[in-house]
């Protein structure tokens, strides 16, 4: 299951259950399916859960880099939200 980041509320969406590839390549926001202007309601596919839920940013970041479909936009939401001290 391929997730990101809102990059509204923070929650952990899956890419099948939003507009995550309409997003990407119109290069807007991230938005979860709640947050999006388009869809403005919660699947319930799955729990809404914030992105701490699954870990902390250092661990976040890991499993994006792994490349596997986790968290596929973390580095680019830490930076957003000024997160990232590196």
């Amino acid at each position: 299951m391929s997730t990101f980041i809102c990059e509204k509320c923070g929650s952990v969406e899956n890419t099948a259950t939003s507009n995550y590839w309409v997003q990407q390549l119109d290069d807007e926001m991230f938005l979860c399916s709640e947050c999006d202007p388009d869809i403005r309601k919660w699947h319930n596919k799955f729990e809404k859960n914030h992105w701490s839920y699954y870990g902390t940013q250092k661990e976040l970041l890991q499993k994006e880099n792994e490349n596997i479909g986790n968290f596929i936009n973390a580095a680019r939401y830490f930076k957003i939200i000024n997160l990232n001290k590196s």
